[in-house]
């Protein structure tokens, strides 16, 4: 006899919220070669990461106001936005058939 699914809120579950993360590829890389230097998986890493991180906001919430008094530096409009290529046809050259 199959045992029913545990729900998440009740004590025991392992289910795991998935993420999806967008990162520079230079972060990326750096965040491959951290994986692979502690042995990890990089989904651990990042799990790993953002509970010390929340960890030590939870200690000290002061140590958060820097980030809260600046702001976004970038425009809300635009982020995460890539910029599309010119679509269409070429721009003629003079000269050149």
């Amino acid at each position: 006899m199959k045992k029913p699914p545990t729900p998440e809120h009740l004590p025991g579950s392992r289910r795991m919220l998935t993420l999806f993360l967008q990162l520079p590829p230079e972060e990326r890389q750096r965040l491959q070669t951290f994986a692979k230097l502690v042995g990890r998986p990089m989904s651990w890493v990042v799990r790993d990461a953002c509970r010390l991180y929340m960890d030590a906001a939870e200690a000290d919430p002061e140590s958060l106001n820097p980030l809260r008094a600046g702001g976004p530096k970038l425009d809300m409009a635009n982020a995460g936005k890539t910029p599309q290529g010119q679509r269409g046809r070429p721009v003629a050259t003079l000269g050149k058939k």
